[in-house]
């Protein structure tokens, strides 16, 4: 029985929802926050609160102290590598040698052909060769990702894209925290790497058909350069080196990087990972 999980990055996307499942199962929550002001609701919903940064080694200490699992999560940034690799070393440092999840993604390996999955490629080289228990579940592109797209599609019905006829075994947020949920509470995943993807592999043609189907209504889908999305994501205020990391993302999609799924979800959960179609329906409104 999972007595304490010690999760990092839980205010994001995914760890807002692993520490929502955690505590629906009764599983005491520690996390750990960057600022004060993120705090005080998750302390209002029972979770122990550590604020510090991911390098932050006292805050670490703090965080690990008696918790027998961890949810290692560190957002894409230039940083990354350094912080993952910090959670790496005091987990290893803590006496409760502690069983670590590690979010990764699809393909990591330090040669990949983007920075962010060669920078995980380093990150799980480092915690294979730590000699902690470890999963990784490598999730593919989030359909969230798409919701960007959602003002041009309630503007005027279209949603553009970068990533040419290449196909995607896209996953919704939703089931890569169900599977981080059933990883850190049951058993027997220790030593495992899953692959996290959607139950298909589709183009945005497709997944415009979808998304039409889901709204009700026709959805144009507009090829654009990769050079044209990436001013349009400089234009929306998105740092250089998020940028550039989106447009390698972009290239490597183009050329059927992501043209692949599993049944890891359904294997984990016992649910199949939902569609596209059941994505864009369940978040309708911010399509407009």
């Amino acid at each position: 029985m999972t007595s304490t999980v010690f999760v990092t990055g839980a205010t994001g996307n995914i760890g807002s929802l692993v520490v929502d499942g955690l505590l629906e199962k009764g599983v005491s929550v520690r996390a750990l926050v960057h600022s004060e002001e993120k705090a005080q609701e998750l302390r209002d919903r029972g979770v122990d609160v550590i604020v510090g940064e991911f390098t932050d080694e006292s805050a670490l200490a703090r965080g690990l102290e008696g918790a027998d699992r961890v949810f290692s999560l560190t957002p894409p940034n230039p940083d990354q590598v350094a912080q993952a690799n910090a959670i790496t070393a005091a987990a290893n440092a803590s006496s409760s040698h502690p069983h670590v999840v590690r979010l990764s993604v699809i393909k990591s390996n330090k040669s990949a052909p983007t920075r962010v999955s060669a920078q995980h490629g380093e990150i799980d080289a480092v915690l294979k060769e730590s000699g902690l228990p470890v999963t990784f579940l490598k999730p593919h592109f989030f359909m969230q990702n798409t919701l960007f797209g959602g003002e041009s599609v309630g503007d005027h019905g279209a949603i553009y894209h970068a990533m040419g006829e290449g196909k995607l075994g896209m996953i919704d947020v939703r089931d890569v925290a169900d599977v981080a949920v059933e990883v850190l509470t049951g058993a027997g995943h220790e030593g495992k790497s899953y692959t996290l993807t959607g139950p298909e592999s589709i183009s945005f043609a497709q997944l415009g058909v979808q998304l039409g189907s889901a709204l009700g209504k026709d959805v144009n889908v507009v090829g654009v350069s990769v050079d044209q999305a990436k001013s349009s994501m400089a234009e929306m205020g998105m740092p250089e080196w998020m940028v550039e990391a989106f447009a390698e993302y972009l290239v490597a999609y183009s050329n059927n990087y992501g043209d692949f799924f599993t049944d890891d979800v359904q294997n984990i959960t016992g649910k199949t990972a939902r569609t596209y179609k059941e994505f864009a329906t369940d978040f309708a409104s911010a399509f407009g």
